[in-house]
């Protein structure tokens, strides 16, 4: 949609002088003074001045929908070739414009518009964008290797082995819960302790502390609300899909599968794969169908990847969770094309999540910004805040 309207009769003019004189010319031979040219010497011409006019287009570039951003960096151009793109508050500005000129408005992940203006005075041309409806990622856990770095602090300060138990656990191959004498871990960081349940297979007790000691840091590097109702880890061979449980008799708990963990390992993904399984055990079963989140759904009418388009009540809150995180706190470890991914695509669900009041410690945000995207702040690089410490948003 787009708007015109004169906003007043004022001529921007700029003017060019340009001064021309008609000079004789002569030529200095080598070891020669130079001589007087034959004739009179012909009047200097007076300065010419050329005068440029016309008005100025002016407008903004934002997203219609509800709590929708400011569309910094939209390209604006007319059909003469001229272009300018949007600040940060999401205007433009074209001067020199006469006649009647068609504008067009587009940005990454929008449908573009166009506008005709007549200028025969300043004109105002405000453009509300749609967005194309295309979710920007297949899965966010794949958005960028390394969101979190296995070099990055963890709140993990230790893991105590705690002999053999009797426990059900599930194992995606038989696609079951299965009753093993696991191998036991005790894993604690701050007040939070986590009991990692080690399939057998692995044969003893050491190789069983290997696997416990590739996977526990990973934990101590989420937010402490991710960590609220995580109560145990199950650890199984395999290349399987890790899992989190949600409900039923066996609530909180991440399911690993060594195979598929290397892979995740080897490409950089890991701990956003925990961070994704966590979600699900921590956030499902309070927003998953809330009725503040099933309005932020409707009023971005567009998701943040395949796959939570896909699986729209199970994965939606997983999917979203990350990206929000990452845009919110780790926004320095993102592509300007990324942020710019996630804040258009979802802004409701993040007004959703930023309105729960979620104890993010570690992590807390600062106040200032250095790069914004979309108008929004970047959060920059935050100081370690163990999880006993005192919740800072």
């Amino acid at each position: 949609m787009a708007s015109t309207k004169g906003t007043s009769d004022h001529m921007l003019c700029k003017h060019a002088a340009l001064a021309v004189a008609l000079l004789p010319t002569f030529t200095i031979a080598c070891g020669d003074e130079p001589r007087t040219p034959a004739g009179p010497t012909l009047p200097t011409d007076p300065p010419v001045t050329v005068e440029e006019s016309g008005f100025t287009l002016s407008g903004t570039v934002s997203d219609g929908r509800p709590n929708g951003p400011v569309l910094a960096g939209a390209v604006v151009s007319i059909e003469s070739g001229r272009s300018v793109t949007a600040g940060r508050d999401g205007r433009y500005e074209i001067r020199n414009l006469s006649g009647t000129v068609t504008v067009n408005a587009g940005a990454s992940h929008y449908q573009p518009r166009t506008a005709e203006a007549t200028m025969d005075a300043d004109r105002t041309v405000d453009f509300v964008l749609e967005h194309a409806g295309i979710p920007p990622f297949e899965g966010t856990v794949f958005v960028t290797p390394d969101l979190f770095a296995p070099s990055d602090p963890t709140s993990l300060q230790g893991v105590m082995y705690a002999g053999r138990g009797d426990r059900l656990i599930y194992d995606r191959r038989p696609d079951a819960w299965i009753a093993v004498n696991a191998y036991l871990f005790r894993a604690r960081y701050g007040g939070v302790e986590l009991e990692f349940q080690v399939n057998p297979e692995f044969g003893s007790r050491e190789s069983a502390r290997a696997e416990v000691d590739a996977y526990a840091p990973g934990f101590g590097r989420m937010p402490a609300v991710l960590m609220s109702r995580l109560v145990y880890v199950t650890v199984n061979a395999g290349k399987e899909l890790f899992g989190g449980t949600v409900g039923g008799s066996r609530p909180g708990g991440v399911i690993i599968h060594t195979g598929q963990g290397a892979e995740y390992m080897r490409d950089g993904f890991l701990d956003e794969v925990l961070f994704h399984e966590a979600a699900h055990a921590a956030l499902d079963v309070d927003h998953a169908t809330a009725a503040g989140w099933r309005a932020a759904q409707e009023a971005d009418s567009v998701f943040i990847s395949s796959y939570a388009r896909d699986n729209p009540d199970r994965e939606d809150i997983a999917e979203s969770i990350l990206p929000y995180f990452a845009v919110r706190y780790l926004a320095e470890r993102l592509t300007e094309s990324e942020r710019a991914a996630i804040l258009t695509a979802i802004p409701n669900r993040l007004l959703y999540f930023d309105e729960q009041g979620f104890d993010m410690s570690p992590y807390h945000g600062a106040t200032q910004s250095v790069a914004p995207v979309l108008g929004e702040r970047w959060l920059q690089p935050r100081n370690w805040y163990p999880f006993e410490g005192p919740p800072t948003r």
